[in-house]
């Protein structure tokens, strides 16, 4: 049976849904819910159904340097038609994601200035939106599928739903006061939805812990800890995670100094499947040299892809499955890019375009494939 803690639901913003009164229970739609309801805005237009990855590329295929760096932007008034006339910049490059749109908008974690940035991803990097407000040090950010004017947010001590149109947070769970219950939490970072149902499972990090949602924000009984293999005394903190339709988590994590870190394959249950670290261990252990690894992404094959913060000498690495006589094998990968000085965020467009978040060059890189790979 579920405690009133497990219960229990975030407030929500009086007047968010339509024809609602104060004695009204309200909750945010599942996916099925509102298919009548207005998701267009002034700079949205399709959407796709979800934001996960179908395929990766192998990273071999990828050029060494970007294309394209975005560093220094303007932004110009809508109402006055006028640009800033100082270059505005990032203020540490956390979390980034690509929206579900026919435009494929990026949204970047503008850390210490406490706010949002929307950039057009298809015309040099154009400034579209800022977005302040009760958005304080925002550490990760990931779309909410089939609701593209949404996104989930985690900064603080919360996870919030941030409404791009309406400029405001409609739903919050958490405080700004770090906490170790159901509803309170320390630190979160990364965030990711899974495919399948909606759920969201969020890195409460210096919990070191994974914390699962429905969509509605209703805390589903499901939570893991994360130690270091059969050293339940050292735990490790979780940064970044993804998820594919295929019953499989991986979650990046680390300690350092004194561990600097691995990538944990666990199912959505939280058992865990197979460790990524330096360790020599049985079966469970793939020996995989990582230094403090941040963004990770997963495609429905279980390849997976992770840029590595501290490490100048391989500042990405992959994980791919190579069949061999009917068997598979895991092949590692380490991939270097001069150019990347603290690279911790990754996200990926429909053309398999790699944008990764630079946080200490408080930039974008973006990365195309080899001409002859496409």
């Amino acid at each position: 049976m579920e405690s009133l803690l497990t219960k229990r639901r975030p407030s929500i913003v009086p007047g968010y849904l339509p024809d609602s009164s104060d004695t009204q229970t309200l909750s945010v739609g599942t996916p099925n819910e509102n298919k009548n309801a207005d998701v267009h805005s002034k700079f949205i237009s399709s959407s796709s159904s979800s934001s996960f990855v179908t395929s990766l590329p192998s990273i071999t295929n990828y050029e060494t340097k970007p294309y394209y760096t975005l560093k220094k932007f303007h932004y110009e008034n809508a109402s006055s038609g006028r640009a800033s006339p100082t270059p505005m910049s990032i203020a540490h490059t956390y979390g980034i994601c690509v929206l579900n749109t026919e435009a494929e908008e990026i949204i970047v974690c503008d850390h210490y200035n406490n706010r949002l940035l929307m950039f057009d991803s298809n015309a040099n990097g154009n400034l579209l939106q800022i977005f302040r407000g009760d958005l304080a040090t925002p550490e990760c950010v990931t779309p909410r599928p089939n609701y593209p004017q949404q996104i989930y947010v985690t900064k603080a001590h919360s996870l919030s739903l941030y409404d791009l149109e309406k400029k405001m947070i409609i739903q919050k769970l958490g405080t700004e006061e770090s906490g170790h219950a159901n509803n309170r939490f320390n630190s979160p970072s990364g965030i990711a939805v899974d495919p399948s149902n909606g759920e969201i499972y969020m890195c409460d990090t210096w919990n070191h812990r994974i914390c699962v949602f429905s969509p509605d924000f209703r805390y589903v009984n499901r939570r893991w800890y994360l130690t270091r293999y059969q050293q339940i005394q050292h735990k490790v903190k979780p940064n970044f995670i993804a998820i594919n339709g295929h019953n499989q988590c991986v979650v990046t994590c680390d300690d350092a100094p004194n561990y600097h870190g691995a990538v944990y394959l666990f199912d959505k249950m939280g058992y865990i499947q197979k460790i990524y670290d330096h360790e020599p261990r049985n079966h469970v252990n793939v020996e995989t040299t990582l230094h403090v690894p941040h963004g990770i992404l997963l495609d429905e094959e279980g390849n997976w892809l992770t840029v590595c913060y501290s490490d100048p000498e391989s500042r990405l690495v992959e994980r791919r499955v190579k069949p061999h006589q009917n068997e598979e094998h895991e092949l590692i990968t380490y991939w270097c890019c001069k150019d990347l000085q603290g690279p911790s965020a990754l996200a990926m467009k429909r053309d398999h375009t790699l944008i990764i978040g630079d946080r200490d060059e408080n930039s974008l890189h973006f990365f195309k494939q080899h001409s002859t790979k496409k």
